[in-house]
């Protein structure tokens, strides 16, 4: 049993925002962040050292977030059952050994492809899933804002990765790069969980009822939805098929981001510091949104944020360079922020708390099936067509168009009414 509260003077601290600390730290170096996202800053010198395509790299991300959304539902699961905590500490461990594996085995395509595969299987639990299912059970006033602080946090991955990347790159090899990689998973992610992530909060009623609102008080869910009902549900192929494009267009881009700036022109510390301007895009976007998701209704301020994106993609596709690359970056990455915080709100909304797990983990499978088929096409449109124009022209339509999809999306359930 766990204290909910840490004294601060003479006010006490709601233990779950310690949660949130953790949530943040852990999820800043997980593979979204460290082996997705890191790629495209290592495609270039994979390229120069092993000859090998642009498509041919990226096809590592498809082996990834394949393997990751075959095992990400019985992770939902295991999670529903046993908590988060116990799931997410041996998952962060082999993340940082297989990270630390790359430099160290890596000199064919096949054995590269394998060990991103390796790092999606038992990787999977590093993931957000049990962050947000842990999140989702110490927070329900504040919960949009509790998501969208921790999915900050996990964006700073995004920002501070690039140039720190690019320097160990610059100045000791690729290699270098991922050992780095590796030290911040096993030394900074996996302490954080170990000392600070607790699954559930006390059950010390009165005073958590008067002075601490944000914890969960509703009326109790009455039982985990049925897999069989669950999958007859139309929302939730509403919702698969809006995460699918997203991911698709967006997360599509994000490892050839870096190598596209290059084509411009940029001198590689440019490039670098453009991608982690979409981090700092990511960091405010989920704080912003989660605040916002909090006040009004989902759905419309989601709406909002995928229009930005579509401008965004549309100004890539024009080959801009300079300033109006940062502002169409600034664009996508706020929606890139606010997709992954509304997918952990609207499930928590529209399924509940007792089927987190297994309605995320069937959601983050359209997620990841668009990420691990954007990388590639968007590396196979350069190949064949060198240049990305074309791609992104149709992508940024695809992003309009699931905006104009969430506007129609139906108003929460009463769920203590739910079975």
């Amino acid at each position: 049993m766990i204290n909910l509260f840490f004294k601060s003077g003479s006010k006490p601290i709601y233990y779950g925002w310690w949660i949130v600390v953790a949530s943040a730290i852990g999820m800043s170096s997980g593979p979204s962040q460290f082996a997705f996202g890191s790629l495209g800053i290592f495609m270039i010198p994979l390229n120069e050292e092993f000859g090998w395509s642009r498509s041919e790299i990226s096809l590592a991300l498809t082996f990834f977030t394949f393997s990751l959304a075959c095992t990400i539902p019985f992770i939902g699961v295991l999670v529903d059952r046993f908590g988060s905590r116990l799931i997410l500490f041996p998952s962060i461990a082999m993340f940082a050994v297989l990270l630390a594996a790359v430099p160290s085995f890596v000199e064919h395509l096949w054995l590269f492809w394998l060990l991103f595969f390796l790092i999606g299987v038992f990787g999977s639990g590093a993931n957000a899933l049990p962050y947000l299912r842990c999140l989702s059970s110490w927070f329900d006033r504040r919960r949009g804002l509790a998501i969208g602080i921790a999915m900050g946090g996990s964006g700073m991955g995004f920002v501070y990765v690039p140039p720190t990347i690019q320097y160990f790159i610059a100045e000791y090899g690729w290699r270098a790069g991922y050992f780095f990689l590796a030290f911040v998973v096993a030394f900074v992610g996996l302490p954080a969980v170990w000392f600070l992530i607790r699954n559930s909060p006390s059950s010390d009623e009165s005073l958590i009822e008067i002075e601490f609102p944000d914890l969960v008080r509703s009326k109790p869910e009455k039982e985990r939805i049925n897999l069989f009902n669950l999958l007859k549900r139309p929302l939730l192929w509403v919702l698969f098929s809006i995460f699918f494009l997203l991911s698709f267009c967006l997360y599509g881009l994000l490892p050839h981001l870096f190598p596209m700036m290059r084509d411009l022109g940029m001198e590689t510390t440019d490039a670098a510091l453009v991608q982690a301007t979409l981090g700092v895009s990511i960091v405010v976007s989920r704080i912003l949104v989660g605040f916002l998701m909090d006040r009004y209704f989902a759905p419309y301020v989601a709406a909002l944020c995928f229009a930005f994106a579509a401008i965004g993609v549309a100004l890539l596709s024009t080959g801009v360079s300079d300033f109006s690359v940062l502002i169409a970056v600034i664009l996508i990455g706020f929606s890139m922020g606010a997709e992954m915080d509304m997918l952990a709100f609207l499930t928590s909304r529209y399924f509940g708390i007792k089927s987190f797990g297994q309605v995320y983990g069937l959601l983050f499978i359209s997620f990841l099936t668009g990420t691990s088929l954007g990388p590639f096409c968007y590396g196979l449109a350069y190949d064949f067509l060198n240049s990305y124009s074309w791609v992104l022209l149709a992508n940024s339509s695809l992003v309009l168009m699931c905006g104009i999809a969430t506007i129609f999306l139906p108003r929460y359930p009463n769920l203590t009414k739910t079975t």
